[in-house]
């Protein structure tokens, strides 16, 4: 099979390295890497010829850009797919647009341009401007450029009006987290949760009702009151004492919870 993809002009004379192929063509790539590496890491020999179509420099500039891209791990004796890669595979087409998101910010080079770009439309003249800024070697800005554009559009990230290229702003579902769904994990949503606590606070003039001798049924306070706290036995009571407290205030509480056998 003949390669569909020559190596970028420039590619060996050294500057800043980004990858030399679009974020499509590394998807695409990485699905047939995900079946190659089902069983366990594969070396070179397997994945440079069975997944990149080339045992030469192009299979070898491909699999560099999988590695860019945060889809391939592991050295020449044992490349495997990433959880991102088998993510991406896995994924429904809903939770696809955040997972490329992710791989597309993954290159240095590229989270640099996006973060510096972001909400906001500019030229190639000026995102080449940039991509020289980082170090990219003069022959292969071009190629850099229409990398990034290519890789951002596939992400959903740009888009054009014109000659100009709208760079959209940071997405509001963060990669991470849906790459965590695409995975299947589980998390559970009461971790962060605090267990309710039961408050003595009421306001002066309840106080002063409920602690009257004789004053009927006490009333009942959404946080929960003294006549609430006695009919539960065995419930612990925090009070949560500061400097600004007002001790005749606090006084009121005690006593109130005194009288209905909170307190001893």
């Amino acid at each position: 099979m003949t390669d569909k993809t020559k190596p970028s002009k420039g590619g060996r004379k050294g500057g800043t390295q980004f990858p030399r192929i679009p974020l499509n063509q590394a998807v695409e790539y990485a699905k047939k890497l995900v079946g190659k590496t089902h069983t366990g890491p594969q070396n070179a020999t397997i994945i440079l010829k069975g997944v990149f179509n080339s045992a030469t420099d192009n299979g070898k500039i491909r699999a560099s850009a999988l590695k860019q891209f945060g889809l391939l791990e592991g050295g020449s004796d044992a490349y495997n797919a990433t959880d991102l890669a088998r993510a991406i595979n896995s994924a429904p087409p809903e939770e696809l647009t955040a997972l490329y998101m992710k791989a597309c910010l993954v290159p240095k080079p590229f989270r640099t341009l996006f973060d510096t770009f972001q909400n906001d439309k500019v030229s190639r003249a000026k995102i080449r401007q940039q991509a020289l800024a980082l170090d990219v070697h003069p022959d292969s800005a071009d190629s850099c450029v229409d990398l990034f554009v290519q890789s951002l559009q596939f992400a959903g990230m740009a888009s054009f009006e014109g000659e100009e290229i709208v760079i959209a702003s940071a997405p509001a579902t963060t990669p991470d987290n849906q790459l965590e769904s695409a995975q299947g994990s589980n998390v559970d949503s009461g971790d962060s949760a605090t267990a309710p606590k039961t408050s003595t606070e009421s306001s002066d003039h309840n106080d002063e009702e409920e602690a009257r001798p004789g004053a009927g049924s006490p009333a009942t306070a959404s946080s929960g009151t003294a006549s609430n706290l006695a009919a539960a036995p065995g419930m612990n009571v925090t009070l949560n004492l500061d400097s600004t407290m007002d001790p005749e205030k606090l006084e009121r509480q005690l006593k109130l919870l005194r009288q209905y056998g909170v307190l001893k």
